[in-house]
């Protein structure tokens, strides 16, 4: 396959992932969007989470342009690839830690909380998720449903992120996330970063919208580099941004 074939084979699949999940997901989204404005009306928080790669799905709701600005993301430095490649990996597998993460950001009942964990199986999503349900928040999980389904858990219980959540929302993506075949074994194209990104970008498009049909606030950033967009921001900021 010549890279001119590569890449419009390549374009195809994450095309054809993207409409499949916009039409499967919907419905669920809907949801998601109605329980995170319900809650937003009573005061209450979003947060979103995730470890290694999915913890990209939690920055693409916070704090930039076109971003809601009462979204509360659940991040640290050692979640990420940022102190070492294989850092966060460990730490999504080691049982306790999520007590750690839900002393931090003390989510509280009637609060809303998406953890994005691709396989859904390690320790610390599931283990925060558990945490959360028995606080009475409501769990969200962004995960890969067909390979959560059919993985075995690293927590002791047995039992995999969406086991905990209130709704699902599966990325529809490839099993093991890379989904592009080279041939010869190869595999690449992460398809849950993508879908992760879009995830979080058609949520916040429909929990703005809710916002509006109700009638209430609809607090969105601007993009610092626009003239006028500072003095737009600082008044968003002073209200959803106080103790920065």
């Amino acid at each position: 396959m010549n890279p001119q074939s590569s890449l419009s084979a390549y374009t195809s699949s994450v095309l054809e992932l993207l409409e499949r999940f916009s039409k499967s997901q919907a419905k669920v989204l809907q949801e998601v969007a109605d329980r995170i404005v319900e809650a937003h009306a009573q005061g209450k928080r979003f947060l979103v989470f995730g470890t290694g790669h999915s913890h990209m799905v939690a920055e693409e709701f916070y704090s930039r342009a076109g971003g809601l600005a009462f979204v509360t993301p659940m991040l640290q430095n050692e979640l990420t690839l940022t102190d070492h490649p294989f850092k966060s990996t460990l730490i999504e597998r080691t049982l306790g830690m999520a007590s750690v993460y839900f002393e931090l950001y003390h989510p509280e009942a009637g609060d809303v909380l998406l953890i994005a964990s691709n396989s859904g199986r390690n320790a610390l999503p599931v283990e925060l998720a558990k945490l959360a349900k028995a606080a009475g928040v409501t769990v969200i999980a962004f995960t890969n449903l067909a390979q959560s389904q059919t993985v075995s858990s690293r927590h002791p219980e047995g039992k995999n992120l969406y086991h905990y959540a209130d709704l699902v929302i599966d990325n529809c993506g490839a099993y093991g996330d890379a989904g592009f075949d080279l041939g010869e074994g190869i595999v690449m194209g992460s398809t849950s970063t993508i879908i992760g990104a879009f995830m979080a970008q058609s949520l916040s498009i429909l929990i703005a919208q809710s916002l509006r049909a109700k009638g209430m606030e609809v607090p969105v950033l601007r993009s610092g580099n626009l003239d006028g967009s500072d003095a737009i921001n600082k008044v968003i900021k002073a209200k959803y941004f106080r103790s920065f």
